[in-house]
C-alpha cells in the first residue's frame, strides 16, 4: 500500500514539473551565432530562416536601417514583425534572431514593414 501511494504521489509531482520544462514560444535577437548557422547564411538573401532542429529557428534579416522586431501569437501561427524604423547609414547590417516554437504553434509568418514576406528555409544539423 505504501509503494502504491509513493508511486501515485511521485506521478502527481513529476507530471506537472515535466510540463513546466516544455519549451514556450520565444523570440530574441542574438549576437553570438553558432558556426553551422553562420556557414548556412546566404549573403544574397535579405530574409532567410535557418532551422537547426524541429523547434529552433534562426531568422536572418539584412537592412540598411535600424530594425524593430516583435513576436505575436495568432492561433497556431508565430507572427514575427520586422519593421525598418530609421535610416542609420548606408551600411548593410545583419540582424539574427532565434525563434523557439512550442507545441501549440506550427506556422511562421514573417512580416517586413507590415507585409508578409517569402523566405528560403535552410535546414542544418
Amino acid at each position: 500500500m505504501k509503494k502504491l501511494f509513493l508511486i501515485m504521489f511521485s506521478a502527481l509531482v513529476i507530471l506537472p514539473l515535466s510540463a513546466c520544462a516544455q519549451k514556450k514560444l520565444s523570440f530574441d535577437e542574438v549576437d553570438a551565432v553558432p558556426q553551422k548557422v553562420t556557414e548556412a547564411i546566404n549573403p544574397d538573401d535579405q530574409l532567410q530562416v535557418i532551422n537547426k532542429n524541429s523547434k529552433v529557428y534562426y531568422i536572418v534579416f539584412r537592412s540598411q536601417e535600424d530594425v524593430k522586431s516583435s513576436l505575436e501569437s495568432v492561433n497556431t501561427t508565430a507572427l514575427i514583425k520586422l519593421d525598418e524604423v530609421d535610416v542609420s547609414d548606408n551600411e548593410l547590417k545583419q540582424y539574427v534572431y532565434t525563434l523557439t516554437m512550442d507545441q501549440s504553434h506550427d506556422t511562421i509568418d514573417i512580416k517586413v514593414n507590415g507585409e508578409s514576406s517569402s523566405y528560403p528555409v535552410i535546414i542544418i544539423d
